[in-house]
């Protein structure tokens, strides 16, 4: 039985102002675990990401998440859909607190006690959060900030996270333990696609793995099967396949 992907990609063309930086992009994002992009700088990833999360225009194929077409729909649109996006760096509200910046994110959620059981998950989820619940979100180290950022789109309870760059500007430890939790995110029925140039990181978690070299997918399938196919060196070195 073939595999349901959460999320398709088809012919999808992107870019900014009038620079086309997606030529025609296919990929999938398998349900039940985690899909990793990976590939040289300049190699269209976060593109790639901005054009799934609605915040840039897809100038022509489709996206579809579980089966329907949810092309150009704005960002907060696509929260009602399903897809929540962690962008590259520290998203927080600095002079808010960390419980602040939680509910604010609940915005789609109307019922209270909804979002208060949303929290208390959240709090489970990442107990360092829950310790220093009243303490300001700008106060935070950068990992810190890195696990606000992932919470509070968790309160939006998504289908589908999209991550950025997640383990930029983090210490090896800090890296593992965010990671440790995206892996527990899979596990608990969230499906992930994450963009990261830590390639080895990104290949030891990931159970799907495309390869974007400008603006193209050179390699869609298994992390076993990757290097069979690239050389990653040269191809991070040189930006092109061997």
């Amino acid at each position: 039985m073939a595999t349901k992907n959460i999320l398709e990609v088809s012919n999808l063309i992107s870019g900014y102002g009038k620079v086309e930086t997606l030529h025609g992009v296919n990929m999938a994002v398998p349900t039940g675990g985690i899909t990793t992009i990976i590939g040289p700088n300049g190699s269209g990833k976060s593109s790639l990401l901005k054009s799934v999360s609605g915040l840039i225009k897809t100038w022509s194929g489709t996206v579809s998440l579980d089966g329907k077409d949810v092309t150009n729909l704005p960002a907060n649109k696509l929260v009602y859909e399903g897809i929540t996006m962690v962008p590259q760096g520290r998203v927080v509200f600095p002079l808010l607190t960390i419980e602040e910046n939680l509910i604010i994110n609940a915005f789609s959620v109307k019922d209270k006690k909804v979002v208060q059981e949303r929290l208390e998950k959240v709090y489970e989820f990442l107990p360092i959060l829950s310790e220093r619940r009243t303490q300001f979100a700008g106060n935070l180290s950068g990992g810190e900030q890195v696990m606000l950022s992932m919470a509070k789109v968790l309160m939006q309870s998504p289908k589908l996270l999209l991550l950025d760059e997640p383990s930029l500007g983090l210490s090896p430890k800090m890296v593992d333990f965010i990671y440790d939790r995206v892996q527990a995110l899979a596990k608990s029925g969230v499906d992930v696609l994450v963009v990261e140039q830590n390639v080895r990181k990104a290949l030891a978690v990931a159970d799907h793995v495309v390869v974007l070299v400008l603006g193209e997918v050179r390699y869609e399938g298994s992390p076993s099967e990757l290097e069979a196919k690239i050389d990653l060196g040269t191809l991070f070195l040189e930006g092109k396949i061997a």
